[in-house]
């Protein structure tokens, strides 16, 4: 019998089980989706995750499959201002000094064969219906793919499950911030006629923002900038048509390719409490931030 429930398989919910199986601990990992993500979303690994995943050797693999980012170039009015070195730019600090860009798709499947490895599977489409703490074990009600409802009994309850966490709101826990008022897109392109192609750039200007970062070695790129004027107000309605021009006026590029795009706002938010009994939240559940 398992002794956490898992709720929720992205990044969080993977590397906990995998950092728990390690430790000899028994874990069920279910997520109410059909399949792993499929778009690349967070892009950045900070060092202090490597240095997580070297303790459960998968440091070295993540950094192979990963894009080192050598330098950011500041733009402003179409303009290269300055270039700032970041290639090993904290060693004697961490083993992993630099900027490490390494897709969300990529990095889930790369966790969920770890784990593949270590004989546990994702359970997809299952679903956290309820819970019930007892003090001294948990009884999760979910409902399996054909349907059906099953009690599962476990010590913990882990929750993974993003920032609309059912689980903290079936807790009564508080989730107090705010959002930002500005509008972003996020945009995975395929581009030329960039200065120093396999580095970073951010173009500011007119309060307008964008930023350029490589993330492979097939000349594939995300592009992130801000929405302003009356686009703003259309946000859920807006295409990269839409925004494109920002990038080429401010940078000088040529888009060639969008293979995906999307709007959003920023929210900045911290759970009143990350445990409450036997359960505990994570990840995005816990705390949202830019």
């Amino acid at each position: 019998m398992a002794e956490v429930l898992i709720v929720g398989a992205g990044p969080t919910g993977l590397t906990l089980a995998l950092w728990l199986t390690r430790q000899g601990v028994r874990v069920r990992l279910i997520d109410k989706s059909a399949g792993p993500g499929e778009t690349s979303r967070a892009m950045a690994v900070q060092a202090r995750t490597l240095e997580l995943y070297r303790q459960v050797g998968i440091a070295d693999a993540v950094v192979a499959a990963g894009h080192r980012i050598p330098a950011m170039n500041l733009w402003a009015r179409g303009k290269r201002r300055a270039r700032i070195a970041l290639r090993d730019s904290a060693a004697g600090i961490s083993p992993y000094p630099f900027m490490l860009i390494y897709p969300q798709d990529q990095h889930e499947r790369l966790l969920i064969a770890q784990l593949h490895t270590l004989g546990i599977a994702v359970e997809r489409t299952t679903e956290l219906l309820s819970f019930a703490d007892h003090g001294d074990r948990v009884v999760a009600r979910l409902r399996l793919p054909d349907g059906s409802e099953q009690a599962a009994e476990v010590r913990y309850l882990a929750a993974c499950d993003g920032a609309h966490s059912p689980v903290r709101h079936q807790l009564g826990i508080g989730f107090e911030g705010g959002t930002y008022k500005q509008v972003f897109y996020v945009a995975d392109v395929e581009l030329g006629g960039l200065q120093s192609m396999d580095e970073g750039h951010i173009a500011l200007g007119d309060g307008d923002f964008i930023l350029v970062l490589a993330y492979s070695k097939r000349g594939h790129y995300r592009l992130i900038g801000t929405v302003r004027d009356e686009r703003a107000d259309r946000a859920e309605s807006l295409t990269f048509a839409d925004v494109s021009q920002d990038a080429i006026r401010n940078l000088g590029v040529r888009i060639e390719q969008v293979n995906w795009f999307s709007t959003y706002r920023v929210h900045h938010r911290v759970a009143d409490a990350f445990r409450r009994g036997n359960a505990f939240l994570l990840g995005d559940a816990a705390h949202v931030h830019s």
